[in-house]
């Protein structure tokens, strides 16, 4: 279940002893541009660099509740793959005090103090926690856009937790906000990508229109569940957020609804140092 804890939003299926998690919307921070305002956690965008260093370290202390901040993180420049990287302690501060590493669109490590954080604005932010056999904890971190879904991101996230000793079944899965299939409308050649990619039978399971003779929409959530379920992972273990990031883009940014005026949000997760 997803739940309003400060600033951020939390998912109790996640929660366990020594890991702490968060996932923003767009309150809590320093930027002031109104499209940007108020917790952007990306460059780029018009915000300053002052700004965005300010508000990665707000978001990594609102989700340890101020054990941790902006040093901690872990950021990549993502680039819409199914590429997911092992980080530890020598990656703390990428993407806050140095330059970020290799591009990726994922995270997992064991190491405690290392925050893996991917950045949203209508993808999908998924957190996932497991466990080894002595259980201590695996955590990871996925940014699934449309093509990182239909390439398997969530899958990929998996795995590499379990190449790290997690035991599959512990694993836990939080989906967080992201465009609902309500307002994510999309064109034949984006049915045609992802049955290339996927296979028609799953577009068509996910890609259909939400009213007869209506315009199709694709439903993201659902992509993910059944890729997550390739993993070995069941509908039991995963908790999706009840929100839209285009219904309700006064509290979260929304690509598609902002006309790609945005700032963006962030989903983090981080084993505490004993």
């Amino acid at each position: 279940m997803f739940y309003k804890s400060g600033i951020l939003y939390r998912s109790s299926l996640i929660e366990s002893r020594g890991v702490m998690h968060g996932f923003s919307a767009r309150e809590g921070g320093v930027s002031t541009i109104p499209h940007l305002a108020s917790l952007n956690l990306t460059r780029g965008l018009g915000d300053t660099e002052e700004n965005v260093r300010r508000n990665i370290d707000i978001f990594a202390r609102a989700v340890t509740e101020d054990s941790l901040g902006g040093e901690a993180v872990v950021c990549a420049h993502q680039i819409h793959s199914a590429n997911v990287r092992v980080v530890g302690k020598s990656n703390c501060g990428e993407g806050y005090s140095i330059d970020m590493g290799e591009d990726c669109d994922g995270f997992v490590t064991d190491i405690p103090g290392v925050m893996p954080i991917v950045r949203v604005a209508d993808c999908v932010p998924i957190l996932f926690a497991g466990s080894k056999a002595d259980g201590s904890p695996v955590i990871g971190g996925a940014h699934a856009g449309w093509r990182g879904t239909v390439n398997g991101i969530a899958a990929v996230t998996v795995e590499k937790m379990l190449s790290l000793g997690c035991i599959r079944e512990t694993v836990r899965v939080a989906i967080g906000t992201h465009i609902g299939y309500c307002c994510y409308e999309v064109g034949e050649d984006f049915y045609s990508s992802v049955s290339e990619i996927r296979g028609e039978e799953f577009a068509a399971r996910h890609i259909r229109p939400i009213c007869e003779g209506g315009k199709r929409h694709a439903y993201l959530t659902g992509m993910n569940l059944e890729i997550l379920s390739y993993a070995g992972i069941s509908p039991e273990q995963v908790d999706v957020s009840p929100y839209c990031t285009a219904c309700d883009s006064e509290t979260f940014f929304s690509h598609r609804k902002s006309g790609g005026r945005r700032g963006t949000m962030g989903a983090g997760i981080v084993i505490l140092p004993h």
